[in-house]
């Protein structure tokens, strides 16, 4: 069979969570696939890079070139479609080309734009509607990466279960794991202008990640630990909807001066950053999956999270301490549990550890992979 991947996704430079996956499922089919008597083509808007330009005998790259900064997807790979027909078509994001072949496969990450729109820009709310309705219509099988959101894409746009494949992500533990060289994460401290002791949190700086909430239960546990309390609290990621509130909010806050905002960071600091924070606090509203999770206690790092959606189901029982996201003072309690109770502190380090250990992208692949060839 001649397989196609749309690939444009990972070969962005700045990843983030579903370029990354992208990348990881392409990088992982790789090593999975020499010699299947398949083709497999990466359709791409330009040079493949970051590791993606290495090809095995049987794989290939199509660069189609488009002059606009919308619509690649839906317009110029709709083109190649026309041109070179392919047998299977793999989309790793939720957009699908115009044309596509009967044997399309489609990833869908989360429905948090329909169950939450208010944390939303509208015009996104109606491009994740459109692209959602037609993968139920019109994609031959659905990937989702838990069965959370397995079961929301049942309940609530009718999707058959049977055209379902449910594949969790994976962490890359050669980059994230304990790390014992000292000197490299002081550095990596150092660059980033933070000092321990401090608590983090990874994704965008945006309304769906809960921050507005995070930074109220932050203020009223620097309050109550008094003057002098060494705390700081890291945001790491780039603002998204809703960032002005959360600007001001940090300016208003009596601990603005322990509020970090660290924006982008490369992916190899984060495994720093998270070996030596207090904790990971992932307070989102929604989540169709919530990898920081993982990569924290991949890395040893406990984590504090929310119960919104599918995080529960990442984390696992007894593996983090969870809080509702809009209890403020359940995530005060659970800083204060990471502060002051050190056996506590030990056991999720451990329990971290051996949850994360489940789940890697060779997995995520394995599963992804008899999906596009067992038709």
């Amino acid at each position: 069979m001649l397989i196609g991947i749309e690939a444009s996704r990972a070969n962005k430079p700045g990843k983030t969570g579903v370029e990354w996956y992208a990348w990881h499922v392409i990088q992982e089919l790789k090593k999975l696939t020499p010699g299947d008597k398949n083709s497999w083509i990466l359709y791409t808007n330009a040079i493949l890079q970051g590791g993606l330009e290495a090809l095995p005998e049987n794989w290939f790259e199509v660069r189609a070139k488009w002059p606009f900064p919308f619509g690649w997807t839906q317009f110029r790979m709709a083109w190649e479609m026309v041109q070179r027909h392919v047998d299977v078509l793999f989309l790793p994001g939720t957009t699908m080309p115009r044309v596509i072949p009967k044997k399309t496969v489609v990833t869908i990450h989360d429905m948090g734009f329909h169950h939450l729109p208010e944390l939303y820009k509208k015009r996104q709310i109606h491009i994740h509607e459109i692209a959602v309705r037609e993968a139920v219509k019109r994609a031959a099988r659905i990937i989702t990466v838990s069965e959370f959101t397995g079961r929301d894409l049942v309940q609530t746009y009718g999707a058959d279960p049977s055209r379902i494949a449910i594949t969790p992500l994976g962490v890359d533990h050669d980059l994230y794991r304990p790390i014992a060289d000292v000197s490299a994460i002081d550095e990596c401290l150092t660059r980033h202008h933070l000092s321990r002791p401090f608590f983090m949190t990874v994704g965008r700086i945006e309304a769906k990640k809960n921050i507005l909430t995070l930074i109220k239960a932050f203020t009223e546990f620097k309050t109550r630990r008094g003057i002098g309390d060494p705390y700081k609290l890291a945001l790491v990621g780039i603002p998204g909807f809703g960032y002005d509130a959360i600007k001001r909010a940090i300016a208003a806050s009596s601990a603005k001066d322990d509020i970090v905002e660290l924006g982008y960071v490369a992916e190899a600091d984060k495994p720093l950053l998270l070996n030596a924070a207090s904790a990971l606090i992932h307070p989102s509203k929604y989540e169709g999956f919530g990898i920081p999770l993982l990569e924290a206690m991949a890395c040893g790092c406990p984590v504090l999270s929310s119960t919104a959606a599918s995080l529960p189901e990442v984390a696992g029982d007894g593996n983090a301490l969870f809080f509702s996201p809009d209890d403020t003072e359940a995530m005060i309690a659970q800083m204060e549990m990471v502060v002051s109770d050190a056996e506590t502190v030990a056991r999720l380090k451990v329990a971290g550890l051996t949850r994360a250990a489940g789940f890697t992208w060779e997995q995520t692949a394995k599963l992804t992979l008899p999906v596009l060839t067992a038709w």
